[in-house]
Order: structure tokens, then sequence, then C-alpha cells
């Protein structure tokens, strides 16, 4: 079995690209994760940290311990 080279190249390409497009949405996530981190230290600083920032109720602690970035409390979040 021979491969067609012009059919390799344009495979190599592909995957190429598919990598490129992989690591710059790897890149976004890390972005809007890092801003969701700085947002949260900032509610910290001001003292609003752990209260819905729609209804102003607190949010349980066990969903802070398992998403400290969250905003909302979980009825909240249910309603978007």
């Amino acid at each position: 079995m021979t491969l067609d080279q012009e059919s390799v190249g344009r495979l190599s390409r592909i995957d190429a690209m598919q990598v490129q497009a992989m690591a710059l949405a790897q890149q976004q996530r890390r972005r809007v994760e890092h801003a969701a981190i700085e947002a949260a230290l900032r509610r910290i600083d001001e003292g609003e940290y752990g209260y819905c920032i729609r209804c102003g109720e607190d949010i349980a602690p066990a969903r802070l311990e398992h998403s400290p970035t969250v905003t909302t409390c979980i009825d909240c979040a249910k309603e978007t």
C-alpha cells in the first residue's frame, strides 16, 4: 500500500489546525477561569463572597466548596 504524499500533507495540516484550535480553546478557558478567580478574590476583599449576586442570599457552603468561584445560589442558578 502506498500513501499519496499530497493526502498525507493535507492530513498533517488538518491535524495541526485541530491541535492549534484545541490549544486556543484551552487558553480561552484558562482566561475565563482566571477572571472568575480574580472576581471571587474581589468579592472576598469587599465582604461579598458567599452571597448570591442575584438575590443576596447565602450560597450553600457545599456549593462554594465544590466551585469556589460560583456567584449565585442554587435557586438563582436554576433560573438562568
